[in-house]
């Protein structure tokens, strides 16, 4: 029996699809991908009624399940009606007066996996992941013979099995669950021209020819795709305009949901102009919006600026389109403020903006999201920041919103602007140089790159222009 991953060019790829009686292993690097490859080819297993088991060793069922449904995905009616189980095993005896030895046995394990397959009469079993399997033996003898023992078990009753296991960053050779699996898939995450790429390949497929060649891969909402080509194909982009008619040309038509922008300043070069003028765009478009308010950007300031150059966003603000999320207490100056630490926790910060994307979510509304970053490096921690900025890009990918962030580049160190660049999607950098503004791409998720260009601002929408 051939089961289809539900990937159609991953089918192609695995000669058709997964095997009964036989064990797949899933290697990449942390974060490349594995745990959510593998919640797809479930989906795509229970979609043809085939019963799905999912094994974690790491994370709870519920967590699981939660997850799934950021990808638009729905367990629960699969679960209900025993068709999937989604199940986590500790591979360490857990209880009460138990006596701990050196020695580790794979029995439990496998009697527990075997009941739960035969509940359902599972075809598919996913075990996540394998590694932790090898951090218990002290010898690589031992670790595979019972490596070899789990997996003719589980297979010998019909059903296939798919590991997944964390590979290093440079690893070119093969390691011990790649000599024991029938077939391996690859996947790496790898930084190019500024871009964070995933790839996947088959260097290892008993049924047929593997294939050594890799492929881009993007995963989102709608699910995972194979690209045969380096550039991800315009339709799988929707794009929004950011209402300066240059600056979306050069970015390839604007900016694609779900992507965190950096702007980078240099500290003397106003970005206001940027920010009113998408902001202007996004809320004629109906776009809900959140913007993390400081003593840079906050509503008074940002209704004047509007007036100065003619335009008024009151009913906006009136129709609760968009909302200023207050970083300080407005009674006592910033200076103040930072003595007296009466400013919104990281949870706090990260909650609220959830739970007000959750809203536009629910009014069909888009979100975007506005925020002035520099003040928040100076106050917070350099992990609580850094941890802040990573979960705001994560919920903003996952609900396929638009985040503008801007920062002072030459206000924080090297280092965090470098983890600050690997999260961001787009990076947009200005600056002014012998009385002269540019703006430069310094990374594009959608491939466009280009040279510095000339600015022009004007007190007009738009208020930005590019020439040159």
């Amino acid at each position: 029996m051939i089961i289809s991953t539900g990937i159609e060019e991953l089918d192609n790829m695995i000669d058709g699809g997964l095997r009964t009686g036989n064990c797949y292993a899933i290697k990449g690097t942390a974060g490349a991908g594995k745990t959510v490859l593998s919640l797809f080819m479930t989906m795509g297993a229970l979609k043809q009624d085939i019963p799905v088991l999912f094994i974690s060793t790491e994370v709870e069922p519920d967590k699981l399940i939660e997850y799934v449904k950021s990808f638009g995905m729905d367990f629960q009616p699969y679960i209900d009606n025993n068709m999937l189980i989604v199940d986590k095993m500790s591979l360490k005896p857990q209880g009460v007066g138990l006596v701990q030895t050196d020695r580790f046995d794979l029995s439990g394990i496998i009697t527990r996996v075997k009941k739960r397959i035969e509940d359902i009469k599972a075809k598919l079993v996913f075990f996540d992941s394998a590694s932790a399997f090898f951090a218990e033996f002290q010898y690589e003898k031992t670790a595979r013979s019972s490596f070899m023992d789990f997996i003719r078990e589980i297979t010998d009753v019909g059903s296939s099995l798919v590991l997944t296991a964390e590979s290093k960053g440079a690893e070119d050779f093969t390691t011990l669950e790649e000599f024991l699996v029938d077939g391996v898939i690859k996947i790496r995450t790898e930084l190019k021209n500024n871009q964070l790429i995933k790839r996947i390949s088959v260097p290892k497929l008993r049924s047929a020819q593997p294939i050594s060649s890799e492929n881009r891969f993007i995963i989102n909402k709608q699910g995972i795709m194979i690209l045969r080509s380096e550039q991800p194909p315009t339709i799988l982009i929707t794009e929004e305009e950011t209402g300066i008619q240059r600056l979306d040309e050069l970015l390839g038509g604007g900016i694609p949901n779900g992507t965190v922008v950096l702007i980078e300043l240099d500290g003397e070069t106003n970005y206001f102009p940027l920010f009113l003028t998408t902001l202007h765009k996004h809320l004629n478009q109906g776009k809900g919006v959140v913007i993390h308010s400081n003593v840079h950007m906050y509503p008074a300031k940002i209704l004047e600026e509007y007036k100065r150059a003619k335009t008024d966003i009151t009913k906006h603000l009136n129709e609760g389109n968009i909302v200023f999320i207050d970083k300080y207490n407005r009674s006592v100056t910033a200076v103040e403020a930072r003595e007296m630490r009466q400013l919104m926790t990281t949870d706090d910060m990260i909650s609220v903006t959830v739970e007000l994307m959750e809203a536009f979510e629910k009014a069909k509304q888009e979100v975007v999201l506005y925020g002035d970053l520099t003040d928040d490096v100076n106050i917070l921690s350099e992990s609580n920041f850094l941890r802040y900025f990573a979960l705001q890009s994560f919920n903003v990918k996952e609900r396929r919103a638009i985040a503008y962030s801007f920062i002072n580049f030459n206000a924080i160190s090297r280092e965090i602007l470098a983890r600050l660049r690997t999260t961001a999607d787009i990076i947009i950098r200005f600056s002014r140089v012998d009385y002269c503004n540019y703006i430069e791409c310094l990374k594009s998720s959608t491939g466009a790159t280009f040279l510095p260009k000339i600015v022009k601002f004007r007190d007009t929408i738009p208020l930005i222009e590019i020439i040159g």
